[in-house]
């Protein structure tokens, strides 16, 4: 009986030794409980890391992307420009850090048949929006219209009146490559009409022949013109331009983008109900530019339905319904996307283009 206790002592010893241990078990589970749930509550700030990490390597990426940009802005651009539009191509190409090597000085509409051809530039300029829709089937990335502009003729001597136009040796760029050709028929056919001056007869002598309609009148242009004593014929605006620099011609029927962008600075020096009068000089020479008002200007679709048809052999090719100038430009690669996000960083008006 002595013994009893001391055997139920040591088991009470020995299950509280167990109550312990199995406590500090209990204890330490429930203790790691809180850090869990800590765990837990720190997910919406993780989150916010998470923000924060990818928003400080934002400027990393967006010097990434502004590499790659300068990278395609550079080296050689391949451009089909209408003589109009030169000065101005070369400008944005300069701007976007590109070289102006490649680009082309062409007719709007050989530059086209090029294109049709699968010879596609990076970029391409015209002054004729009735060619609009045939760029547009080619699929360009973007188009952009750099606005509206004047018809005028500029001489190497000043006329006198009207009249004195039909008497000086007039040179014409070619109808069948460049937009400036049909214009100064449509013109010269307008001109007449209204009694102000002759010059239709002068190109018919070229083979063109004018029909006039109820509205209007049909142009039928053949595809070769034949150059006469009064009238040169040119492939292009530039040529025109050869050729009245060199004197065989006096007078050329002109754009306001073109002159400004041969002869710089202009100085007005008259004005009648007809036209505005400006002077200009270029490498010691003098040029007088005669910008005209009114249905003259193609600022503004003319009051006629005026046609061009362009002739293949005995057959109507093309016709074109010749209304007002719109000069655009079209890009077929990011190199003519870099072009053409130049220029619409400029001042057009400071080129002649009214928008």
């Amino acid at each position: 009986m002595a013994w009893a206790r001391p055997r139920g002592l040591v088991r009470w010893v020995a299950a509280a030794a167990v109550a312990v241990v199995l406590a500090a078990v209990l204890a330490l589970i429930l203790g790691n409980l809180p850090q869990s749930a800590a765990t837990s509550t720190t997910t919406p700030p993780a989150t916010s890391a998470s923000q924060t990490t990818t928003t400080a390597t934002t400027p990393t990426s967006t010097t990434s992307v502004a590499a790659t940009s300068s990278a395609k802005c550079s080296g050689d651009v391949l451009g089909y420009i209408a003589p109009t539009l030169i000065k101005i191509t070369w400008d944005a190409a300069r701007q976007a850090g590109l070289s102006t090597g490649a680009i082309q000085s062409i007719g709007s509409v050989e530059g086209l048949r090029r294109m049709q051809q699968g010879a596609v530039p990076d970029i391409y300029g015209s002054v004729d929006v009735e060619l609009l829709p045939d760029i547009e089937k080619l699929k360009p990335r973007q188009i952009f219209v750099l606005g509206g502009f004047s018809l005028g003729v500029v001489c190497r001597k000043p006329l006198n009146s009207p009249d004195d136009l039909a008497a000086r040796t007039l040179v014409l760029a070619d109808p069948n490559k460049a937009p400036i050709g049909y214009r100064a028929l449509a013109a010269a056919w307008m001109l007449k009409k209204d009694g102000v001056v002759d010059v239709m007869t002068l190109f018919e002598k070229t083979g063109v022949k004018y029909v006039e309609t109820p509205r209007g009148v049909n142009i039928t242009i053949p595809t070769a013109l034949t150059p006469t004593e009064k009238v040169q014929i040119a492939a292009n605006l530039d040529a025109s331009w050869s050729v009245l620099e060199s004197g065989a011609a006096d007078c050329s029927f002109t754009y306001l983008p073109f002159v400004i962008g041969k002869l710089g600075r202009l100085e007005k020096i008259g004005e009648t109900n007809l036209w505005t009068i400006y002077k200009g000089a270029r490498e010691g020479k003098e040029y007088y530019a005669y910008f005209f008002k009114g249905p003259y200007s193609f600022v503004q679709d003319p009051p006629y339905e005026i046609y061009a048809l362009f002739m293949q052999g005995d057959k109507v090719a093309k016709v074109l319904r010749v209304g007002r100038f719109a000069a655009f430009v079209a890009s077929f690669s990011e190199k003519g996307d870099c072009i053409v996000d130049a220029l619409k960083k400029m001042d057009l008006a400071a080129y002649g283009f009214i928008r």
